[in-house]
């Protein structure tokens, strides 16, 4: 007879992914994973394998949680410049906050593994890539319905937009203030002009 797990494998993964984003990679050892997860050895290699597939899942969660809730507005029907400016302001308020202030989990990951891992860079890049397609549909959304008159392609002006987001959570790490990060964002979203 087969047993059941007796734990929730989301809020583990919750757990793992919040202790990579504050610590790093390399930083967590199989302990602090186990403390973050709660969960036994037997159960976290049957669960999740090893280290790095743990950290590829965290990154596809990070996308369907942390990242889902700041760009929320990108998903509504027909967004625009609004649900733009409204992302931008989601971001600044996040970066300001404690979590926040240890950057985006995404590009961290980047910076610390993602030029020797492949696997891991194509799952980090993923999510940026999600981001680029709500952002560059908005760009066009505004552009039919008048709220963005740049005549960029939509495509081009969401690779800068993302390009100014992971800059505004880099920032967020040296703490510069809100006022310096509404500063980034109104010149970032004349972009849309």
């Amino acid at each position: 007879m087969a047993r059941t797990r007796a734990f929730d494998e989301q809020e583990a993964l919750d757990g793992a992914m919040h202790l990579f984003w504050r610590r790093g990679y390399g930083a967590a050892s199989l302990n602090d994973l186990l403390d973050a997860t709660d969960l036994s050895k037997s159960s976290f290699y049957e669960t999740f394998g090893n280290k790095r597939d743990l950290l590829l899942a965290a990154l596809k969660r990070y996308d369907e949680s942390p990242m889902a809730a700041l760009i929320e507005p990108l998903r509504r029907p027909d967004p625009g410049r609004a649900q733009i400016e409204q992302t931008f302001r989601n971001v600044v308020q996040h970066a300001l906050s404690e979590e926040g202030q240890r950057g985006c989990f995404v590009n961290n990951c980047l910076c610390e593994i993602g030029a020797q891992d492949p696997e891991i860079r194509k799952a980090a890049r993923e999510v940026l890539d999600s981001l680029e397609g709500a952002l560059a549909n908005a760009v066009a959304n505004g552009q039919k319905n008048g709220s963005v008159t740049s005549q960029e392609k939509p495509r081009a002006t969401a690779r800068f937009l993302v390009n100014t987001l992971s800059g505004i959570n880099v920032a967020a790490k040296w703490k510069p203030g809100k006022a310096a990060l509404d500063d980034i964002v109104r010149v970032a979203l004349r972009a849309l002009d």
